[in-house]
């Protein structure tokens, strides 16, 4: 055997060995059948996408970036299959659909940036109380980096579709829905916890049940050989709750102690958490296991806080005064409540979990060969991607509109697309 053969033979024992993986213990799970409740009004989704559509040749991250979002919804046991929607289309559009992209930039001229990082910022504090932070106006000069066109695209569109799923709540669906959401129920940097976990409150007192769909993550990954194992033994759809062990295991960062993803709660605007709880892995098709999803439901949805959300009182004070519940204390002496330390009752697989799979199992069988989402989250994903034929139709009605300008057109050019992923996140 020659030398190169014989290394390639030792790169080939070494892969296998980085491969391998513990056993994978398989926890107890549940099979679901699907079923539309006759007492489900209306069923709605929301997802959202960025994209840089711009650079500037001499740094990648100065640019223009494009964001959107897209809700639909479908009343279920309506005649008509025809199907609302706030948002683009998924077909070429029209002048007018140009409205629903959002447009921000990130530009050579520091002055520019920071007078149109501040006019957003006033916006969006008025619109959304969002986290109390000092304006750009007044920080721009302490930063050591300005983060490129792209994250702040995905900052925007964040913004954007917690506000759209604000308004959903109070304005478009009627009690007994079902709203779901793409991605986490963790807020993100834009938004505080405070008005995240009013929002949550909101929808139960709506009688709304608003899940989170999130396929994709540390947690994410950590489950898929679970799944594998699971989709291998039955051939029906399962779904489990995630054990607080994964959980933990999965979040598990040296660096970052103090995980805020797992936080949950609002008690001011200096808290990063979220109203996500009862993390279930979900599978509906075993013979396609990468079809899973873990789902989070709204923590004001469950058994022993659905009270809370009519009471003026914090969830922190109830889940320790009220439940008797454990945190997570800092080494300053704050009780941190993590989405481990809720307490979960029976009740809740029985009238909220099992509920709510059969009616995504329902939808998903709609047309899960094709998307492999729930059916309207599928739509709503589906048509909301800025793909690079999107981008591309977007750039050039643009250098249309904007073909008067010489350096303009001199120094914007298309960047190098990356179609997935279709939105950045920023909670790890």
């Amino acid at each position: 055997m020659d030398i190169h053969r014989q290394n390639v033979e030792a790169f080939r024992t070494e892969l296998e060995e980085g491969l391998l993986r513990p056993p994978v213990l398989i926890p107890d799970y549940r099979t679901v059948e699907p079923r539309l409740l006759s007492s489900t009004n209306h069923v709605g989704a929301l997802d959202g996408s960025d994209q840089q559509m711009f650079t500037v040749e001499t740094n990648p991250d100065w640019g223009v970036g494009v964001w959107t979002t897209l809700y639909v919804e479908h009343a279920v046991h309506a005649s008509t299959h025809e199907v609302y929607r706030e948002g683009p289309s998924s077909h070429l559009w029209s002048d007018e659909e140009l409205l629903f992209y959002h447009l921000t930039i990130n530009l050579p001229n520091p002055d520019k940036n920071k007078q149109f990082l501040n006019d957003y910022h006033a916006i969006r504090q008025i619109l959304s109380s969002a986290r109390a932070t000092e304006p750009p106006i007044l920080k721009m000069q302490r930063q050591s980096r300005a983060e490129g066109v792209r994250e702040e695209a995905a900052r925007e569109r964040a913004t954007g579709e917690w506000l759209s799923l604000r308004s959903v709540i109070i304005r478009h669906l009627p009690p007994q829905s079902l709203l779901l959401k793409d991605g986490r129920f963790n807020c993100q940097i834009e938004q505080s916890a405070s008005w995240v976990d009013q929002m949550g409150r909101q929808a139960a007192r709506n009688n709304i049940r608003v899940v989170a769909v999130v396929k994709s993550g540390a947690l994410y990954a950590y489950l898929s050989p679970i799944i594998q194992a699971i989709a291998r033994a039955t051939n029906r759809p399962f779904y489990f709750p995630v054990p607080n062990t994964l959980i933990d295991a999965s979040y598990q960062n040296e660096t970052y102690p103090v995980r805020k993803t797992l936080m949950v709660g609002g008690k001011d605007h200096t808290d990063l958490a979220g109203i996500g709880a009862l993390w279930t892995a979900f599978c509906p098709d075993p013979a396609n296991f990468k079809t899973f999803v873990i789902l989070e439901f709204n923590l004001y949805d469950l058994y022993h806080y659905k009270a809370l959300a009519h009471e003026p009182k914090t969830l922190r004070n109830w889940h320790i005064r009220h439940l008797g519940g454990s945190t997570h204390p800092t080494a300053t002496g704050i009780q941190h409540i993590h989405t481990t330390d809720l307490q979960i009752h029976e009740m809740d697989f029985e009238d909220l979990v099992e509920p709510t799979l059969r009616e995504i199992l329902w939808l998903c069988e709609q047309e899960i060969g094709r998307f492999g989402y729930p059916n309207l989250l599928g739509i709503a994903h589906h048509d909301v991607v800025l793909t690079q034929k999107k981008v591309a139709l977007l750039r050039k009605r643009y250098m249309e509109i904007l073909a008067h300008s010489d350096i303009i057109l001199g120094d914007l050019v298309g960047n190098e697309f990356v179609e997935t992923p279709h939105k950045l996140h920023n909670i790890y």
